[in-house]
């Protein structure tokens, strides 16, 4: 199982391959975010503030009633590799949450996000020799990879009063990776085509927490983080690895002294390297920045109902490298929010183009589309 794995992931990109490898998968997989389509269509400014957004568990005071909320977010990737171009689409649910609110000070949510995402496919063409004697035969080595690493959360909020709010949140990380490795012959009469698979499940606990403070109407500061506890990885009944999941410190502010508009900035710093003990592979894990900022405003009004229109920008460092070097991602962002239904619902768009770079000759574009919709009983 552990050689599978490190087959599949020294597999994921090669200059000789012509296949589905990706900046954005190495190591244990591409970080969501854990933002909402409201917060990503500010380039993560707001998501301190976001009721909708897993970073700050004390923003769910801020909900005002009890929500449902779901989103649904595609990304479209295309990887360069010298002359080779590849193509891929994968589908993502990263968020469910709901909140409850409890009285006049405090706020409950149960909430499940998608923390690293892992799915992705290789395919890899190569000559092998085979039989006796010996005959040089083209053979297909497709490495499948369905799977996520997932953060539930349950967040207590405490809001004393309009200018402060506390939150405190217990997470449990959990998930798996069914791993698929196949080698196709072209001739099926002459040669048995081979599959082996397995399946890696990981397990941990985390604890997080956040704090809101207005000072004025028209400023916000909010302060959240998470410490990380072990995460354990294992085949069956049988421990494969562990490492502890990465401490998170973000910090978040936000003006609004412009009739209509809200402007809001955020860095956040993820100690991605504690999860290198993870990587069988040898991928490195690099500690990284998440820097955003961005601004959404008051636009037209369409059939009664007033259209919010957002944009943003967002800079950070993923948490797997690729040939030893830190994978870049620089990403620009635009958005709308729709109230629906007397405002008891609202539709969140955003649209983010990715531009990921390693410094090594591979480039990947990604365009992810996230729809959420939010939902007031």
């Amino acid at each position: 199982m552990r050689k599978l794995f490190v087959a599949i992931a020294v597999a994921a990109i090669s200059s000789r391959a012509e296949g589905q490898g990706a900046l954005s998968l190495q190591g244990l997989g591409y970080p969501t975010g854990e933002l909402s389509a409201r917060a990503e269509g500010t380039g993560g400014g707001v998501a301190d503030f976001d009721a909708l957004s897993l970073v700050s568990p004390a923003s769910i005071s801020a909900v005002g009633s009890p929500a449902l909320f779901f989103q649904y977010s595609p990304e479209f990737r295309r990887v360069t590799v010298g002359s080779n171009t590849a193509k891929t689409t994968t589908a993502r649910f990263p968020m469910i949450a709901g909140v409850l609110p409890m009285g006049q000070n405090w706020t409950l949510g149960l909430s499940s996000s998608t923390f690293l995402d892992r799915s992705g496919e290789t395919s890899l063409v190569r000559q092998l020799p085979v039989g006796a004697p010996t005959e040089l035969v083209n053979v297909t080595e497709r490495n499948k990879v369905l799977g996520a690493i997932n953060d539930a959360r349950l967040a207590l909020a405490w809001a004393p009063t309009s200018a402060l709010r506390i939150g405190f949140g217990a997470h449990v990380f959990s998930g798996s990776n069914r791993i698929t490795f196949s080698q196709v012959f072209p001739d099926s009469s002459k040669y048995v085509s081979t599959t082996q698979s397995g399946r890696m499940s990981f397990a941990g606990f985390a604890g997080s927490l956040g704090l809101e403070y207005r000072p004025s109407s028209v400023l916000g500061f909010a302060l959240s983080g998470r410490k990380g506890g072990d995460l354990r990885a294992q085949s069956g009944d049988t421990a494969i690895g562990s490492g502890r999941l990465p401490d998170h410190y973000s910090a978040s502010a936000t003006y609004e002294g412009i009739p209509g508009a809200t402007i809001s900035a955020r860095v956040a710093h993820d100690a991605w390297s504690s999860l290198g003990t993870l990587s069988s592979s040898g991928t490195k894990a690099f500690d990284g920045w998440d820097t955003g900022v961005g601004a959404e405003v008051t636009g037209p009004r369409i059939m009664q109902r007033i259209i919010v229109v957002r944009g943003g920008a967002r800079i950070r460092t993923l948490p797997f490298g690729f040939n030893g070097e830190k994978v870049n991602e620089k990403s620009f962002v635009g958005g709308l929010g729709i109230p629906l239904t007397r405002d008891r619902a609202s539709f969140d768009f955003a649209v983010q183009r990715a531009s990921r770079t390693a410094g090594a000759g591979v480039k990947e574009t990604g365009y992810i589309l996230s729809f959420g919709l939010r939902v007031s009983p």
